[in-house]
């Protein structure tokens, strides 16, 4: 954003004091439409950078109509400097004969001298304006002492950028943190307002700053947010005149005695992702349990027991995988030794896009990069934090702590597109560019969600998607499922509602 400011500022032929103004104009309006009809007054705490700077401007612009301001200072005023010091000059020079009170709190050192400062009166809101993107670590002293006392205060919680104490990156706080119900943030979101699963981020609005943050304003920018409208243009286009051998046929490898469960949540989900024929493989004792269960689901058996021959899996597998357009493997999947290399050379040598889950995963554990690297065929993984440590031989507390950037080097160095589950799924390509979901939804803690997310990329994969495509509308869209779902059923959301209401998010995105 740094070198975003200074390339818009030289396209747009103006200081970046201008940019400073534009932002704060652009928080002003923001606070605006959070205390519409609400009583009492408006409180911006600043802190001594760029932030506080902003902070400034937005007091300017909130006391022209006669909104109650005041203003706080985290910093004392001699070490406020460069634009930020002009915008206090500027707040200085339009208080000047008004009741706006602008007061240094930069000695107050505890929250209780902060709560005194803020005073018993109504507040609207308490916007922080403290520290913005380039602030690591903990907070302590002064502005950590004014947090504990914002955080505690009545009134709309308003951040400026991101939120003072949180990590402008990975979206983790050290310590205290404000609180937000609402963030401002300048040009485009910070990763730090889109990762962490804890973040006090509230609802993010992005204000404009007169220029786009794009590859040619910030060319080192290769992380993207999912939505809407981009989702919808890569959804396969329906064609009136389709039929089931031409929306694809897609190979499940999944299931075993007692875990068929997930294997027919895989195929479910595939068929409602538009796919025109599913084969679900399994042993023979989870081809008898899904006959069982399976309608619209083809079956075959891989194995005749649960001891998996690798020689015979392969000699079945093949066959049926020569009918198909792509493959998804994992789910439910025996667990021994002969699955695993059953596994491990599907995934190296099948010509088939794939995408892998589960015990799949688990089967090719630390040598996914050097097995997958030579795949004739594209590939996709998708595993839970648990798993992503397998593939690593990290703790999943490792994965946690820099999921992008491990799903960026697994992804690297196998060549796969990587969908790192969680709040908020992470997709990485091989080329380094990522894409952020912007849903964390407690609606798909549930079990088989997972196998849902893996049938869905299939049937993407067997309708001709590429697998960095595929990856991005199915992460999307069973994002935007489990959080349609979680405002009906909250904690009730089980994973077999999931994909009817996948196909209905994909209906109203393609229009």
């Amino acid at each position: 954003m740094r070198a975003a400011d200074q390339a818009i500022a030289r396209a747009l032929g103006v200081p970046t004091l201008r940019l400073m103004e534009t932002a704060g104009a652009g928080v002003a309006e923001v606070v605006r439409r959070e205390i519409a009809g609400a009583a009492g007054e408006v409180v911006i705490v600043c802190g001594g950078g760029s932030n506080g700077g902003d902070g400034f401007v937005a007091a300017r612009h909130l006391a022209r109509p006669g909104v109650p301001v005041r203003v706080l200072l985290t910093a004392p005023r001699t070490k406020i400097q460069g634009d930020a010091a002009a915008a206090l000059a500027a707040l200085e020079a339009a208080a000047q004969g008004t009741s706006m009170v602008i007061e240094d709190g930069s000695g107050w050192l505890d929250a209780a001298a902060w709560r005194a400062g803020l005073g018993e009166a109504p507040k609207a809101a308490i916007v922080d304006a403290i520290f913005g993107t380039g602030f690591h670590g903990p907070v302590r002293d002064v502005p950590a002492a004014a947090l504990a006392a914002m955080n505690a205060a009545g009134g709309r919680k308003i951040a400026v950028d991101i939120p003072s104490g949180l990590d402008a990156d990975a979206g983790r706080a050290a310590g205290v943190v404000f609180r937000a119900d609402v963030t401002a943030t300048m040009g485009a979101r910070k990763l730090g307002l889109c990762v962490g699963d804890a973040a006090t981020v509230g609802r993010v609005e992005v204000i404009e700053l007169g220029a786009p943050v794009d590859a040619t304003t910030a060319p080192g920018v290769r992380c993207r947010l999912l939505d809407a409208p981009g989702i919808a243009a890569l959804l396969p286009r329906r064609n009136a005149g389709a039929h089931k051998g031409s929306k694809g046929h897609l190979l499940v490898v999944a299931g075993s005695a007692g875990k068929t469960g997930a294997a027919f949540l895989t195929g479910t989900a595939t068929l409602r992702a538009g796919a025109g024929l599913v084969t679900v493989a399994s042993t023979a004792a989870g081809q008898t349990a899904l006959d069982a269960k399976a309608i619209e689901l083809m079956t075959a058996r891989h194995s005749d027991s649960e001891q998996v021959v690798p020689a015979e899996a392969l000699a079945a597998l093949e066959p049926l995988a020569a009918r198909a357009q792509a493959m998804a493997i994992g789910p439910g999947i025996p667990t021994g030794e002969g699955m695993r290399a059953v596994v491990r050379e599907l995934a190296a040598r099948l010509p088939l896009p794939m995408v892998l889950d589960a015990d799949a995963l688990n089967a090719l554990g630390t040598s996914a990069a050097s097995t997958l690297a030579g795949a004739k065929a594209p590939r996709v993984l998708t595993p839970h934090p648990g798993e992503m440590g397998r593939l690593l031989g990290l703790s999943i507390a490792d994965v946690q702590g820099d999921r992008i950037g491990h799903a960026r080097r697994l992804a690297e160095a196998s060549g796969a597109v990587v969908a790192l589950k969680g709040a908020h799924t992470i997709v990485a390509a091989p080329a380094g560019d990522v894409f952020v979901n912007p849903v964390a939804t407690s609606a798909l803690a549930t079990a088989g969600s997972g196998d849902v997310l893996t049938g869905v990329v299939g049937a993407l994969l067997a309708r001709g998607l590429d697998p960095l495509a595929a990856a991005q509308v199915a992460v999307y869209v069973h994002g935007a499922a489990g959080e349609a779902l979680g405002l009906r059923l909250g904690d009730g959301v089980v994973a077999g509602d999931l994909p009817l209401e996948i196909a209905e998010v994909m209906v109203r995105l393609a229009g």
